[in-house]
């Protein structure tokens, strides 16, 4: 529990930190990169479950509709940094 509450405040930080202005441009782009390497990482991974996995359609809709939810944070997320950027 205390692990999960860690790891929900680093990525926050995280992801904050990526959108942030005060934030050097420098870190905020390698901020960038880790937070899109999690996301596309978990995003293939639950796709690769709904292809490979043997539990029906309904498990198989849902692990595609959490790889659509994953790629499709990391667009919107991608586009909020980009915007900061300029």
């Amino acid at each position: 529990m205390l692990l999960d509450l860690l790891l929900g405040f680093a990525a926050d930080a995280v992801v904050t930190g990526a959108q942030s202005r005060r934030v050097t441009k420098v870190l905020r782009i390698v901020l960038a990169v880790l937070i899109a390497l999690f996301m596309l990482t978990l995003g293939g991974f639950m796709l690769l479950c709904a292809v490979a996995i043997d539990g029906g359609i309904a498990v198989r809709l849902v692990c595609g509709g959490l790889a659509a939810l994953c790629l499709g944070y990391l667009v919107f997320f991608i586009r909020a940094v980009w915007r900061k950027m300029r």
